[in-house]
């Protein structure tokens, strides 16, 4: 039955993550009637993981191999285990933006040059990932942590011609009061650099997508529903919308299980690669035309993971609970989760992370992990787990994360008979390289280095319905619409990716803010005109239609208006067209626009289309990420 009776909605974004939450903004934003859909709960930061029991019961284990599995469906962790490789995803209103280190870092020049990276979005990818960099809010490391002290004095740059990375994190670290302007309406706190970050931020200093993209589209009437998993979709049989129009019965319906489902004119799939391209594979199944290219270009991005223990350095790289924080000094604490990055001219990247405290280390010491160098590895693990059950001060620890360029040449499968995900990882050329490279940071530090048995250990999934210009090579178009192989060089109307299955090559670093690109450039000046010409009620297209097409547009840049704010107001958002004509004033043009500005102290201004004299009552401001109007 229909999961929100015979309406429908004109978009139903699935997935909250770094994709799904930009779509469902954007498209909010522009006045369409959009609905969310999240396989996960919402979490608080009260809810997440702050010791050992609480995170196996925030926890589920999918094993392949031997076809069982525990753990509930919502676990905020969800870890697949098939053959010799691991998978590790998170579930949760706001994807995995709720337990990565928020690590932002610009597209690598190398990956854009990559021959399957589209050359489309090559035209507006700096603007776009200015735009996403505005809106999670990123912001330099204020103090050097203890890991990324010890990793610049043992020089790492000497290792693979190491070079040290810019580093930006999407978290807050404003170490002031904020402005009582705004403490009324943001609640968010400040890091208070516990290293905690990977089980989920205790203390809501992380600017996850649900604290600002989220929290802005659900401001402008997007209805979020939580706790849904999408199976399939199908198109609607009995669709009779009229070219040029939105509504009508609705063109795709979107089944949440065999009964009930929503209908919409337009669907955008951000379920993350295992999410969306099993959808994809499901409701092929089902009768949908899809690419042959549908569930390869998989990619790990050359993720390798690798935990040091014993060192004599100090590290103080364990994550801290309430009762340590009161003991410790700000600059004595571990500090985010990572606070330092280096990139080889090899064209991989190391980073120095903190282990959270409700990590259960003896998983990564000894169980399923193999020493080096090999002598009493595995009791050391245990001794040193020992250590801390009884308050002693265990040795120095911390994890080691590489990321590179493998092959993209991985697959994602679906076994039909229970409907599972299966895979098989991509081929890592630079895994001997990264190894080498975590030995010597051993060798200068000291103690035992523990890597995985797995082959391919991944945290950092892309690609499954790759963007290409062609239908061979991919699922996609460049502007993440689905291709339909029945009718060449055509796509299925209405329907799109817009996530990190849509990369088609390895990142080589942190991918959250190339995937929030990757989402800008679709919703944003693609599926938004999509919409705009499938609606003839629309008032931009109204008015576009009225206007010569040389001066109308989009504004970038920034505005200046002192009696607002004192910096720069950024353009995140902005609509122009510089003649427009009024019917009731036929001899007489306007220029008329609509702008939405960001400022620096986390404020968004709304300038309206004024086709009057324009007031400084006309400007309405608000709050990021709550959206409450101040002014």
């Amino acid at each position: 039955m229909s999961f929100d009776g015979e309406d429908g909605y004109d978009a139903v974004v699935v997935g909250s993550g770094y994709g799904g939450s930009v779509a469902a903004y954007r498209l909010s934003m522009a006045g369409v009637k959009v609905c969310l859909v999240e396989k996960g709960r919402k979490w608080e930061a009260k809810d997440f993981p702050t010791d050992s029991f609480k995170i196996m019961t925030a926890l589920r284990w999918e094993n392949q191999n031997l076809g069982v599995s525990f753990g509930p469906k919502d676990a905020l962790f969800q870890v697949y285990e098939q053959n010799d490789s691991l998978a590790a995803v998170a579930c949760g209103l706001g994807g995995g933006s709720l337990v990565n280190a928020g690590v932002m870092l610009p597209t690598p020049v190398r990956t854009r040059r990559n021959s399957k990276w589209p050359k489309e979005w090559e035209r507006d990818w700096d603007s776009c990932e200015a735009s996403a960099a505005t809106m999670l809010r990123i912001q330099s490391v204020p103090v050097q942590f203890p890991v990324a002290k010890i990793m610049k004095e043992i020089d790492v740059g000497e290792m693979e011609e190491m070079a040290q990375d810019s580093l930006k994190l999407s978290m807050n670290f404003d170490l002031e009061e904020p402005p009582s302007r705004l403490r009324k309406h943001q609640n968010q706190g400040s890091c208070i650099a516990c290293g905690n970050c990977f089980s989920g931020c205790p203390y809501d200093a992380k600017n996850s997508t649900d604290k600002n993209y989220l929290a802005s589209a659900i401001q402008a009437g997007c209805i979020v529903k939580t706790d849904c998993e999408v199976q399939y979709l199908v198109k609607n049989p009995f669709e009779t919308c009229q070219e040029g129009k939105i509504g009508g019965k609705r063109r795709w319906i979107v089944y949440l299980n065999e009964f009930d489902y929503i209908k919409a004119d337009f669907v955008i799939l951000s379920a993350g690669v295992f999410g969306t391209t099993g959808i994809l594979l499901k409701s092929q199944m089902r009768g949908l035309k899809l690419s042959e290219a549908l569930g390869t270009g998989f990619s790990c991005n050359g993720n390798t993971v690798a935990y040091l223990a014993g060192s004599s350095g100090p590290l103080n790289a364990y994550g801290l609970n309430r009762k340590q924080l009161s003991k410790t000094p700000f600059q004595g604490r571990p500090g985010p989760s990572i606070s330092s990055s280096y990139s080889s001219s090899l064209g991989f990247t190391i980073q120095s992370a903190v282990i959270p405290a409700a990590y259960p280390s003896i998983v990564f010491k000894g169980i399923v992990t193999y020493g080096w160098p090999t002598g009493y590895w595995f009791f050391h693990g245990i001794i040193d787990k020992l250590k801390r059950l009884i308050g002693s001060k265990s040795s120095q620890a911390m994890v080691i994360n590489a990321m590179g360029h493998d092959k993209s040449d991985g697959k994602i499968t679906l076994e039909k008979k229970t409907e599972k995900i299966c895979f098989r990882p991509p081929h890592d050329p630079l895994l001997p390289r990264k190894i080498e490279a975590f030995q010597k940071i051993t060798k200068k530090l000291g103690g035992i280095l523990f890597m995985s048995r797995y082959r391919s250990t991944s945290v950092h999934l892309l690609g499954g319905c790759n963007a290409s210009s062609d239908i061979s090579d991919g699922v996609c178009n460049p502007n993440g619409q689905v291709f339909d192989p029945e009718d060449p060089g055509q796509v299925h109307k209405g329907l799109y990716v817009c996530d990190a299955s849509l990369i088609p090559c390895a990142v080589g670093v942190n991918p959250s803010l190339t995937i929030a690109a990757a989402a800008e450039h679709v919703t944003t000046l693609r599926m938004r005109l999509n919409l705009q010409s499938q609606n003839n009620c629309d008032d931009w297209n109204w008015l576009m239609k009225k206007s010569h097409p040389t001066l109308t547009g989009k504004v970038g840049g920034y505005v200046i208006l002192r009696a607002i704010e004192k910096d720069k107001l950024h353009i995140l958002d902005g609509e122009v067209d510089m003649c427009e004509v009024d019917y009731r004033t036929p001899y007489t043009q306007y220029m008329r626009y609509r702008l939405l500005l960001a400022a620096a102290s986390g404020s968004r201004l709304h300038v309206p289309n004024p086709s009057k004299n324009f007031t400084i009552e006309d400007i309405a401001r608000y709050d990021v990420p709550s959206g409450n109007k101040i002014v």
